[in-house]
């Protein structure tokens, strides 16, 4: 393998154009290739605007800009890319397209040039199989926004020189990027693991369990990603999700790939995202991130009391948090004494927020934990007066909340997630019953303690649980499955997707027994596609063995 010191890249679209910043950055000599003078031209603007953008932000200077610019030489002309150790395709997803471009390379480099595609989810197997040396062919799939983002996914085939693999990830790393090397599956990595949660996320929508502001603010703040899968979606581009997804469905056939009919209405409808102004969100002009017409939020309630049942951490701490929100408290610590319980007659909302000492003792020295119970409802129901919201941060479901305490109208369910770099979630859990009087009391609630609230229908998991739990366990199947490494999976979603941590670092944070615990629970529930919630057996053997995954 010769030293790769000039690249050519091929379609200057806001990816290629993206690649070839990447690489004039990385000091080597770009060629940049496009079918016409006015895509030509555009490809030039995108990079100079990236540059310009850079300069006034001061991670760049005039000269630095320069330098990179001078190093970029974009042409109409294929035959331009002679001299190129490395061409980078970068064009449409069309496999016939791909294929014209690889046959005409053909004829064009030398023998031992490396050819890779950037395709995000096309076999690259398919793509070599036309090319007269399948050998030299690797994909190199660049995440966007490429300057910025650090993951670079080297794909190899079974026929792919080990020199050839080799070289590109020194390449990679030699231009301050993240390499991580799969084999030719479809999505590779990082949007395998991401459209198997995308489709979950479009089933929850399709389904009514929750908003799309509710399911972004859940997974954004409650998980700690960058953004909600509705806003990631747009950003995208709806079209570019839908062909990403069949893409991996066909290559799976996985119920937890299937693609989604509302996302294909919506793409039908010209609803494409930003990119169209108007997609899950509507944009105030084709191309921006500025949302508008968003859904009002019902405001605060009049409240003014809340009552808290229960003793423990937890409930002192929500005691003093609703107290720095302006409500006057009253806390009852032991859920069983009658008397006690009384107090909260005059509540606006009852919060059962911890389980209280008492049962058989469980062969340790303290008293086994049990939640208060059938009992506590029905006392709460004759003891409140009826417009008294009850609810409980415990595992009680709303509608048995409701039914013991002959109020479903003003019964939910609250689950406190921890604090994440986004902010605390805490969700609020509906029966069909509830009405949105009580809804809106929670809201006001949560809002008031410093959380932001995520109202859904009270199923397993709610949202964040939901979604967040069977996305690890993927991650967990790929590693089984032999497909890419612990170190490898979470080096592709934390710095090609912009996760605070991989997966495997997130497993070990929240515990493995807690995702088994969850996955688990789904599982039993039903209504979700077995395949995307049943435990990994490597899962449950770090759970049985206590081994973390990374370390």
């Amino acid at each position: 393998m010769r030293q790769v010191t000039t690249v050519g890249v091929i379609g200057l679209g806001t990816m290629g154009a993206g690649i070839v910043e990447v690489f004039a950055r990385g000091g080597l000599d770009v060629i940049g290739v496009e079918t016409t003078e006015e895509l030509a031209e555009r490809g030039r603007g995108i990079l100079q605007a990236s540059t310009d953008r850079a300069v006034a932000k001061g991670r760049l200077d005039e000269a630095g800009q320069q330098d990179i610019l001078g190093r970029v030489t974009i042409t109409t002309r294929m035959e331009d890319l002679a001299p190129a150790d490395l061409v980078v395709e970068a064009v449409p997803e069309v496999m016939d397209l791909k294929h014209q471009v690889f046959s005409t390379l053909d004829g064009i480099v030398g023998q031992d040039a490396v050819l890779a595609s950037n395709t995000s989810s096309l076999s690259i197997t398919t793509i070599a199989a036309r090319t007269a040396h399948p050998e030299r062919v690797v994909g190199m799939h660049f995440f966007n926004p490429a300057p910025v983002l650090k993951l670079v996914e080297v794909i190899t085939t079974v026929r792919t020189d080990e020199a050839v693999r080799d070289a590109v990830v020194e390449l990679a790393e030699r231009i301050g990027k993240k390499p991580v090397v799969v084999g030719d599956r479809a999505g590779f990595v990082a949007n395998y693991l991401l459209f198997g949660y995308f489709v979950s996320a479009l089933r929850m929508l399709e389904q009514g369990h929750v908003s799309r502001e509710d399911l972004d603010t859940a997974m954004r703040v409650g998980a700690g990603l960058p953004m909600g899968p509705c806003t990631l979606m747009d950003l995208v581009g709806l079209d570019v999700c839908d062909h990403i997804g069949d893409v991996i469905y066909a290559h799976s056939r996985s119920p937890m790939h299937a693609p989604s009919a509302m996302l294909g209405r919506m793409v039908t409808a010209g609803l494409l995202g930003r990119k169209s102004g108007e997609g899950f969100y509507t944009y105030d002009r084709p191309g921006s991130g500025k949302v508008v017409g968003e859904d009002a939020v019902p405001g605060a309630t009049g409240l003014s009391s809340v009552g808290v049942v229960g003793s423990g951490e937890i409930a002192d701490e929500l005691v003093s948090r609703l107290r720095d929100g302006g409500y006057a408290v009253t806390h009852v610590a032991d859920a069983q004494d009658r008397e006690e319980l009384a107090a909260l007659a005059d509540a606006g909302v009852v919060v059962e927020a911890a389980a209280v000492p008492g049962g058989e003792l469980d062969g340790e020295d303290e008293p086994a934990p049990v939640e208060a119970g059938e009992e506590l409802w029905e006392l709460l129901g004759e003891i409140c007066g009826p417009d008294t919201v009850l609810t409980t941060l415990n595992e009680d479901l709303a509608v048995a909340v409701g039914a013991l305490s002959g109020r479903p109208e003003k019964a939910a369910v609250l689950r406190m997630h921890a604090p994440t770099g986004n902010g605390q979630v805490v969700e609020i859990g509906r029966s069909g019953a509830t009405d949105d009087d009580t809804v809106a009391t929670l809201r006001a609630v949560v809002t008031s303690i410093g959380a932001e609230p995520v109202v859904c229908r009270d199923r397993p998991g709610l949202v964040v649980d939901a979604l967040l739990m069977p996305h690890l366990m993927d991650a967990v199947r790929m590693l089984d499955e032999g497909y890419a490494s612990v170190d490898d999976i979470d080096t592709a979603l934390q710095h090609g997707l912009g996760y605070p941590a991989g997966p495997f670092a997130m497993i070990d944070q929240i515990g493995a027994e807690e995702v088994l615990s969850v996955c688990e629970e789904l599982t039993e529930a039903g209504g979700l596609p077995r395949e995307s919630v049943q435990p990994s057996p490597l899962l449950i053997e770090h759970v049985l063995l206590d081994r973390p995954f990374t370390g």
